[in-house]
């Protein structure tokens, strides 16, 4: 019965260590690690050239209306914005 028990035990540690899979080369793991590093520094450059326009659009906007006319410049600010994306 002992023994039985063992060999079961023993299995059951050995076939989830034959099932993994082979550890990654370093040369893969710095690989991906630049790929995230790439993709947030793309990001971040995104998002300030989106705030770099939207500061513009801001800008030309209240240079044209007046804070009374807070719709039309409203309008002004989106329009600008969509167009300087496209």
């Amino acid at each position: 019965m002992r023994l039985a028990l063992a060999v079961l035990l023993v299995v059951a540690a050995v076939v989830p260590i034959s099932a993994q899979e082979n550890p990654k080369g370093s040369a893969e793991v710095r690989r991906e690690r630049m790929d995230k590093v790439n993709k947030a520094w793309d990001a971040q450059i995104e998002r300030m050239r989106n705030a770099q326009i939207a500061a513009k659009c801001k800008a030309d906007a209240k240079k044209q209306y007046s804070g009374i006319r807070f719709n039309k410049r409203r309008l002004f600010v989106k329009n600008c914005i969509e167009q300087a994306r496209n």
